[in-house]
């Protein structure tokens, strides 16, 4: 899916929310990486944002860490994220 098959919101939003995500909550990142995948990577990085979740990069891989709901705002966008949070939180390295 190329960026503008995103919708507005989402694609207005990607930039800020990428780099939010990577400069004040990797351990999210990381955490959710392991909860879902198994792949324990302290430098995996928010790359890429659907609306029903993110792709994840991980020694050169992707992958795609989902949502509990499909998100039609970035504050529906937060929500989830902070749900991942705090649900894999037990999975920090």
């Amino acid at each position: 899916m190329k960026k503008n098959d995103l919708p507005e919101w989402l694609s207005k939003a990607s930039y800020r929310i990428i780099q939010h995500m990577n400069d004040d909550h990797s351990n999210s990142i990381v955490s959710t990486l392991n909860a879902q995948h198994g792949i324990k990577d302290k430098n995996a990085k928010m790359e890429k944002l659907e609306v029903n979740g993110y792709f994840a990069s991980s020694n050169g891989k992707f992958y795609f860490l989902e949502f509990e709901n499909v998100c039609n705002s970035p504050e529906e966008y937060k929500t989830e994220l902070i749900k991942h949070a705090k649900k894999y939180r037990n999975h920090e390295l």
